[in-house]
């Protein structure tokens, strides 16, 4: 875990010491030389360095600029995702597993969904919770059919029966193209190591295609191998598919 949680000014100290304290950690004053990973709160909002990223920029989450604004803007689009979900007459009730970078549940509410999204990273969680937060201002209407729980979503879904879809989106194994391609990848990976977690996907598919839902939807390289047969049918893209389970 990081041991430094950082603040920028004076307007930052309240809100810097709320969310350290919410990871056991206490807020300090900025340090320009502190070279080890560390969360800092700015006037711009909450980031993550870490020392041996191959981004130059600290981690920032911005849902509406890069490729997710792209994404959202374009929600219409997105085909693949909307062939997997299928026609509906009422909004369904989705549970994002991998919230990850909350690129496809962000799809999901732009469609008219309903979405709770399950975070297992603590950094991840407060990441994303600050990129909500400023989000709400402007995209708040969004955002209102979004829940966002910290924890694991295998835990999770042993609870929860009220659900119309469970989406799976389990971390893809890394390769030297992607790893090289995506700093927010590498930042997200280096996260994952910072707090020694080590998911299991297909375990965790086991567990969440237990929950008495119509319809499961995992995404997967396009050449990976299943998780499971069974599949009722599938959605393929040029490097990504999605296997419904139905």
């Amino acid at each position: 875990m990081i041991r430094s949680f950082f603040y920028t000014s004076e307007t930052n100290r309240l809100i810097a010491e709320e969310l350290a304290s919410s990871i056991g950690l206490k807020a300090t004053p900025s340090h320009q030389d502190c070279l080890e990973a560390h969360l800092e709160v700015s006037d711009a909002g909450l980031f993550f360095f870490h020392p041996d990223a191959r981004a130059s920029n600290k981690f920032h989450i911005d849902f509406y600029s890069g490729s997710s604004g792209w994404r959202l803007k374009r929600a219409d689009h997105e085909k693949l995702i909307k062939k997997a979900l299928g026609k509906s007459d009422k909004p369904l009730r989705i549970l994002d597993c991998t919230a990850g970078l909350l690129q496809d549940t962000l799809l999901f509410l732009s469609l008219g969904h309903q979405v709770t999204a399950v975070e297992q990273s603590k950094l991840l969680f407060l990441l994303l919770q600050d990129g909500l937060r400023r989000s709400r201002a402007s995209h708040g209407s969004l955002l209102e059919n979004l829940t966002l729980i910290q924890g694991n979503a295998c835990a999770f879904a042993k609870e929860a029966d009220s659900f119309d879809v469970v989406y799976f989106d389990p971390m893809y194994p890394t390769s030297k193209k992607t790893a090289l391609g995506s700093g927010q990848l590498d930042y997200l990976s280096k996260i994952l190591e910072i707090e020694g977690l080590h998911n299991e996907p297909q375990e965790d598919f086991e567990v969440l295609k237990l929950m008495p839902v119509k319809k499961m939807i995992v995404k997967r390289p396009i050449k990976a191998k299943a998780f499971a047969e069974g599949i009722n049918y599938q959605v393929p893209g040029k490097t990504t598919r999605f296997d419904v389970y139905i």
